[in-house]
């Protein structure tokens, strides 16, 4: 009984690791992705440019990205979510993968909620960015633990 539950608790820890790191890796990429080409559009450059400049602006969108204050919260949605399924004894996938980008898109929504400043509403390009990035987590969690939980 106590080997299970230590052997129980190493696979979910390891499990919600590997989910967000697939998530954040999925949204600093489409997230980076996104911001080079409203880079490229602001300042008047085209996606068809030379690779150098393309290469340039993919890093700057991704540096861009990392410097910003999601990242750091990707980990408190998906922690209530694994939480949430493991006490519940939740097995099912469209728990996970719903669940999983809902918590991910919580993330810039209360920002602009919680901001005390005046923030418009982020793209819908951007909520789409986390919203997958959630179902993707949601679906690596379930594949690695949520099944068994």
């Amino acid at each position: 009984m106590f080997f299970s539950a230590i052997g129980r608790i190493l696979i979910v820890g390891f499990a919600l690791f590997i989910s967000v790191m697939v998530g954040f890796f999925l949204l600093t990429y489409l997230s980076g992705n996104l911001l080079s080409e409203e880079l490229a559009q602001r300042y008047g450059s085209e996606l068809n440019g030379s690779e150098l400049e393309n290469t340039v602006l993919s890093i700057t969108g991704v540096l861009a990205f990392l410097v910003s204050l999601y990242p750091a919260m990707t980990i408190l949605p998906a922690l209530l979510v694994v939480v949430i399924g493991e006490i519940g004894h939740i097995r099912s996938l469209l728990f996970y993968v719903l669940a999983g980008g809902a918590g991910a898109l919580s993330i810039p929504l209360l920002y602009v909620v919680m901001s005390g400043d005046d923030v418009s509403m982020p793209s819908k390009s951007f909520l789409t960015i986390f919203a997958t990035s959630g179902f993707v987590s949601g679906l690596v969690y379930w594949m690695l633990a949520g099944r068994r939980a």
